[in-house]
């Protein structure tokens, strides 16, 4: 995948969604990150408006506060969508999987899979694998 050179601005726009999309995924206020990272509420406004882009080692201590990997804050830097875009059930998911071993990942892909297939036979909305 070639790479598009991108301005500091839109870097600090694209890091300050993905900031913003993870805390509330953790559903916390600025005030409750700030606090926990200790800085003021309005610096973390900034970072999530890309109005500042934070250090490495603020990035480090946001996402240790918000239990997810430093590179959560560039998942979308390379794509044209941002955090906002993506479904905030599939956000909030991917975050708690993140916590849970390999194997209650497979169970909770399994009971997914044999839930979703439930709902869809019990609909009449089946489609045949393809």
């Amino acid at each position: 995948m070639a790479r598009t050179k991108r301005t500091n601005k839109e870097l600090a726009t694209q890091i300050g969604l993905a900031i913003r999309a993870q805390r509330k995924i953790a559903d916390m206020t600025q005030e409750a990150l700030a606090e926990a990272v200790e800085l003021q509420s309005e610096t973390i406004s900034r970072f999530e408006n890309g109005q500042r882009t934070p250090s490495i080692e603020k990035l480090v201590d946001i996402a240790d506060v918000l239990r997810v990997p430093v590179t959560a804050f560039f998942e979308y830097v390379n794509d044209a969508g941002a955090p906002q875009d993506a479904d905030p059930y599939a956000q909030k998911i991917s975050a708690a999987l993140d916590k849970l071993t390999e194997e209650g990942k497979n169970f909770v892909l399994v009971v997914a899979q044999d839930y979703a297939r439930y709902h869809l036979t019990k609909s009449g909305k089946t489609r045949k694998k393809g």
